[in-house]
């Protein structure tokens, strides 16, 4: 089945969205306007509109009658928007950025598995280990697409297995997030992760047993060595922005 092309307003709110999450466009800097976008881009001012408004939904811009739109501070990006978060990962992505993601990630994921180990079903155990399972193979064959692919499904049957509702509902912007953070800390050469597949079947193992506290260590002690990996991030920073040693 082919896949559908993206509409021209869609095509156009990409591009625009790759300007200001890629630096082009500062925080505080204004659009040019509609007529002049229409022009530029050579679509239609509806497309553009259209485009604008996708944008300010998402907090990337603000959107006033009659005046320019307005890019907006980071800290108004939906930054759990899917869409936001794969675009970001089609730009040439900041350290600081990377550490953010990786922040977020050292504050849900060892908790998520503690609690994976404590409500863990068989069936949940059974996708974590399948995941597991896909990464060794992917390792073996330095196959760098089925390892990343293996690695989000067992990071995302541990969020299921958390059984949490909440967390759960973030399960689409973590996914984003993860992917986005993988492509930063993988290694290049898929043959050298078997310490990673080691990790990961170390958290599987004290899932398995039903050791909270021992799931918590061995996903945080995996996420320090991708940071590690990453040879820009310093695992000190990191951990002294969470207030942790």
């Amino acid at each position: 089945m082919t896949a559908r092309k993206p509409s021209v307003s869609a095509t156009l709110t990409r591009q625009l969205a790759a300007r200001i999450l890629g630096g082009d466009l500062a925080p505080g800097e204004q659009l040019p306007g509609e007529n002049e976008l229409a022009t530029q881009y050579e679509v239609s001012r509806t497309t553009v509109r259209n485009a604008l408004q996708v944008l300010a939904a998402k907090g990337l811009i603000s959107v006033q009658a009659k005046r320019r739109s307005t890019v907006c501070e980071q800290d108004q990006w939906n930054c759990l928007d899917q869409e936001v978060i794969t675009w970001l990962g089609e730009t040439e992505i900041s350290q600081d950025t990377v550490k953010q993601l990786m922040v977020t990630r050292l504050i849900f994921e060892p908790d998520m598995a503690a609690l994976a180990a404590t409500h863990a079903s068989a069936a949940d155990l059974a996708a974590i280990e399948a995941a597991w399972i896909t990464m060794k193979q992917a390792q073996k064959q330095a196959d760098g697409a089925l390892f990343e692919k293996g690695d989000l499904a067992f990071h995302l049957a541990l969020l299921r297995a958390t059984h949490n509702f909440f967390l759960q509902s973030l399960g689409n912007a973590l996914a984003a997030a993860m992917m986005l953070s993988f492509k930063q800390t993988l290694e290049h050469d898929v043959s050298l992760t078997a310490l990673a597949v080691e990790q990961h079947q170390a958290v599987l193992e004290a899932i398995r047993l039903r050791q909270a506290d021992t799931a918590r260590q061995r996903m945080r002690e995996i996420l320090l060595a991708a940071i590690q990996k990453s040879g820009e991030l310093h695992q000190a920073d990191l951990l002294a922005t969470l207030g942790q040693r």
